[in-house]
């Protein structure tokens, strides 16, 4: 009897073991790798004389159709998708992005912000400040 109660025993627990084990695997499949950005032009925090272009580099887990950069100087603001940017596909899988303005910015302060997304649920925002002289 005392085995047979050690096996009943064992295999209890060794089903809650898998039970616990298959909801621990599920909520690492919703794990969240959100793009990452760099190699801003010019650079966060830069003094420039007119402000026309810019560009930056995504990572390889963007996805380029979910790109999106504001442009902000006071009132005056725009807005550039995806369609309206150079995006280049680099050897590693990242993504070069380049912008350019219809006119230059000539004085104050601008806000560059990129939204990106890696999968519909993961995204993220980045921004920084331009002054201009």
């Amino acid at each position: 009897m005392t085995t047979l109660f050690r096996i009943t025993a064992a295999t209890i627990l060794s089903l809650s073991v898998n039970a616990a084990h298959a909801y621990g695997s599920d909520q690492s499949s919703h794990h969240c790798e959100k793009p990452m950005f760099s190699e801003f032009q010019p650079a966060p925090n830069k003094y420039l004389q007119s402000f026309t272009e810019f560009s930056l580099v995504a990572s390889a887990n963007t996805t380029p159709t979910s790109i999106v950069i504001n442009v902000s100087a006071g009132e005056t603001k725009y807005h550039f998708t995806s369609k309206e940017l150079q995006i280049t596909p680099q050897k590693s899988g990242r993504l070069e992005i380049k912008g350019k303005m219809d006119r230059p910015i000539e004085h104050g302060f601008i806000r560059l912000s990129v939204t990106a997304h890696s999968k519909p649920t993961c995204e993220k925002t980045e921004g920084y400040l331009i002054r201009i002289q």
